[in-house]
């Protein structure tokens, strides 16, 4: 068959497709809308939201959707309507059919029932999408709203929307199963490039629902629907998809439960004002704990015992020690300091009982398992105070005002059992510059943690490459691609009524803090906030790809002049110096890095943003992922 022959056949093929396709959409959102669905059954709901927004990807990245809108290049680019024309028709003919018999059977049996749309939600699928927590981007949005339209002007029924009567569980679970199965098979005919796509695509909504969703009894119905199995009845076989999508598939999911249940607890250290109680049931799906376990994470000084005592006295930001255990027995561990001064009038920083209470919360949360490996961090063991209880705190202190926070080393067999840990900072100094693949894999792995530091709702605050450090292994050499994030002394969450740790004022750390941080008058200053962070990681992107502090890349004389801090980010914007980063690292690279440091509109962020408010925190993590780190992933040297 000649070009323009194959060209005209796979258009066609793919304008019956998208007419089959609209009636899919149109029966899983009649569905996904119905009223009275079950509270205890809401996970299953969240789940086909999940499974509607796979084949959503699937449309996107084969090209159908764009085809709604008469762009052809993408549908003729993927050749998916030509080779597999046959597969894919029958394919979404079966999936229409599928919740058309549903709903059928359903009416028939009087379990669902027709009900006026006094809400308009079907007319406006991005109310439908607010109240459920689930992002809804703009291209799909605007899909939904004219396939409901279509079928509202087609429809002779003046009540459109369903209502469910009694909910039949077992059915709706085995309909899940099936669909899931079809959207397996669908993807499966696509080569492997798309299928990454689909898959990146994929996690990017997990994400961004796992962003939108905040309440303890929420977070439990997340992780039900991640962790829903397919129902037993139906064969495994029939889905065509290999045996390794099938993995990555699930390793996506269990990430993200893993993050779910990682944020739960994060929002379960919340008073109780603020959050409605959750069950028991729903404490044990998370993994919880139970409250107690937080006291024991308050460390007798005692216990611990420095390698070198004189670091007792010293400014260092970590130290090496022993932890002696209840039991006699001992451990190698090390200390990360969060130093605090003494409470004055007028203080900014809260005081001393707000900053310990801060220190625990966040001991609590890198003390709790599951992890996910993608965060990067070291587990805690607990926390002491240096000054012991302020009735026991001597008169001349200043040297002891100090908390610190104990963590285990890796367990890992290929590390060496007692070199101490080394920071990015002292590499920067001492080894030679390493292979360009090993510092991208570098960037992106710091990239990668802060990523999934800000999914569960968390600020590190004191990004810089004295807090990322490598363990090296048994011949003394180190990974670049398995860094550890530590320094986490000035963390907080990221909400509106958490106060802010005001961090002492340090020359050298504000080389990497952005500049509206730095400002002396309390009112002028902005609150911490995740593109700050960002903004961070931006500066140790320029210092990872010259293999030089940023004050040795700018040649500035911090210790003299500490006001030089404030120019910073002026001086790695200059066109010059950002295109030096292209020289050594390559094109993505640096664009991923000039979009950290400019911030705003290059993160898709426009003035007058809250980045606390779920839309804008949502909108962040996805231009995020996609320009920096999915960017930072696609880069071949």
């Amino acid at each position: 068959m000649d070009p323009v022959s194959a060209a005209g056949l796979a258009i066609s093929v793919a304008s019956i497709g998208l007419q089959v396709y609209t009636g899919c959409v149109q029966g899983i959102q009649l569905l996904i809308t119905a009223k009275n669905f079950p509270d205890d059954c809401k996970f299953l709901n969240l789940r086909l939201r999940m499974e509607q927004q796979r084949l959503f990807a699937w449309s996107e990245t084969s090209g159908l959707l764009d085809l709604d809108k008469n762009q052809q290049e993408k549908v003729l680019s993927t050749n998916t309507f030509m080779l597999h024309r046959t597969t894919v028709l029958d394919l979404l003919v079966q999936v229409q059919c599928l919740f058309k018999e549903f709903e059928e059977h359903q009416r028939r049996n009087g379990r669902l029932k027709p009900a006026s749309d006094q809400d308009t939600v079907l007319e406006h699928p991005e109310k439908d999408a607010a109240a459920a927590n689930f992002p809804l981007s703009e291209k799909r949005r605007d899909f939904v709203k004219r396939a409901m339209g279509k079928l509202k002007s087609q429809s002779r029924e003046a009540w459109l929307r369903l209502s469910w009567v009694s909910f039949d569980k077992t059915a709706f679970e085995i309909l899940l199963s099936r669909f899931a199965t079809l959207n397996d098979n669908m993807t499966d005919i696509l080569d492997a490039r798309l299928q990454v796509e689909i898959r990146d695509t994929v996690q990017d909504t997990n994400r961004g629902v796992l962003q939108l969703h905040h309440r303890i009894a929420d977070l439990g119905r997340l992780v039900m629907a991640l962790n829903l199995k397919l129902d037993n009845t139906v064969p495994t076989n029939i889905s065509s998809m290999s045996k390794a999508q099938r993995e990555k598939n699930a390793d996506g999911l269990e990430l993200i439960a893993k993050l779910a249940k990682f944020k739960a607890f994060n929002e379960s250290m919340e008073s109780e004002k603020q959050q409605r109680p959750w069950d028991e049931a729903t404490a044990m799906s998370l993994e919880l704990g139970k409250p107690a376990q937080r006291e024991k994470l308050v460390l007798d000084r005692g216990m611990v015992t420095l390698l070198d005592e004189e670091l007792e006295e010293s400014d260092q930001p970590r130290c090496e020690a022993t932890l002696r255990a209840a039991d006699g027995s001992s451990k190698r561990v090390w200390i990360e300091w969060k130093e605090y001064d003494r409470e004055k009038a007028g203080d900014e920083s809260p005081p001393r009982r707000v900053i310990i209470d801060r220190v625990g919360k966040l001991a609590a949360l890198l003390n709790h398992s599951p992890k996910p490996e993608a965060f990067r961090t070291l587990h805690c063991l607990g926390f002491f105070d240096m000054l012991g209880s302020e009735n026991d705190a001597p008169e001349d202190d200043s040297l002891n005002r100090k908390l610190g926070l104990v963590f285990e080393r890796p367990s890992s067999s290929e590390l060496h059992p007692s070199l101490p840990p080394v920071s990015l900072r002292e590499l920067l100094l001492l080894e030679r510059r390493p292979r360009v693949t090993e510092r991208i894999k570098l960037a992106h792995a710091i990239s990668n943690c802060l990523l999934y530091l800000h999914a569960v709702n968390w600020l590190h605050k004191g990004l810089r490459s004295h807090n990322v450090v490598f363990f090296r292994a048994k011949d003394g050499r180190v990974n670049y691609a398995e860094p550890y994030m530590t320094g986490f002394d000035y963390s907080r969450p990221a909400r509106n009524d958490e106060a802010t740790d005001i961090p002492q004022d340090d020359a050298e750390y504000n080389l990497y803090r952005h500049p509206q941080v730095q400002l002396m008058n309390p009112a002028e200053r902005e609150r911490f906030k995740k593109s700050f962070d960002i903004y961070s990681l931006g500066v140790l992107f320029v210092e990872i790809a010259h293999w030089a502090p940023v004050d040795g890349v700018l040649g500035y004389d911090i210790s003299r002049r500490p006001s030089l801090a404030l120019r910073v980010r002026d001086a790695l914007l200059v066109e010059d110096r950002i295109a030096e980063l292209g020289a050594s690292m390559g094109e993505l690279f640096e664009e991923a890095a000039r979009k950290c440091i400019v911030g705003g509109e290059a993160l898709g962020l426009a003035d007058g943003d809250v980045e606390t408010e779920d839309d804008v925190a949502a909108r962040l993590s996805v231009r995020f992922y996609e320009d920096v780190v999915k960017m930072l992933d696609g880069v071949r040297v």
